[in-house]
């Protein structure tokens, strides 16, 4: 089983992922990262020089090759949820697992970061606010909700561990009571 961390730029999907990997004794793996180490080229440089739609084919690409991974802790990037795909193939193989913030807490987080190439307009926090509004409903379609307002990554590693302990043990339940289930048996 894999975990797969989406939210927000500026949600600490990097950072919770690396802890959390290491507390579980998962692999990890930053996508972003990985796309400008294979690309040769960091993402400001993909959206700049080759637009958006490229940077999300070479997304979509790497979002496969992960799916049929096991024991790994993925961190995303924050628009890979607009591809449903996308987390309908995470979802085969993996718990996934939305870091919660709002657009201010996360606007303070990343106003000084100059890789953030969608907040690269004129009024930022007025852009934070949209795309988090254009995407709240996509990061929602999730197993896990943590909000990370306010919290160490450490505890927002714990609060992972026990929804996903608490997830897991009521879908096995689940499970359990369909095949029980003597309608479904005939």
């Amino acid at each position: 089983m894999n975990i797969v961390l989406t939210g927000m730029m500026g949600a600490g999907k990097s950072e919770v992922a690396r802890l959390l990997s290491s507390k579980l004794k998962m692999n990890f793996i930053d996508m972003d990262s990985h796309i400008e180490r294979t690309t040769k080229r960091s993402i400001n440089e993909i959206f700049e020089k080759l637009g958006e739609a490229e940077f999300r084919r070479i997304e979509r690409n790497l979002v496969k090759c992960l799916a049929v991974t096991d024991n790994f802790v993925i961190s995303t990037g924050g628009g890979v949820v607009l591809n449903k795909k996308n987390i309908e193939d995470f979802r085969k193989n993996g718990r996934i697992v939305y870091l919660k913030a709002a657009p201010e807490v996360l606007y303070e987080r990343v106003r000084n970061d100059s890789n953030r190439p969608l907040l690269k307009v004129d009024d930022p926090l007025f852009e934070m606010k949209r795309i988090y509004k254009n995407r709240k409903k996509f990061y929602e379609d999730c197993d896990v909700i943590v909000d990370t307002a306010g919290k160490s990554p450490e505890a927002v590693c714990d609060e992972i561990i026990s929804k996903i302990e608490s997830f897991v043990a009521t879908s096995a339940q689940e499970a359990k009571k369909l095949r029980g289930n003597e309608r479904l048996k005939r």
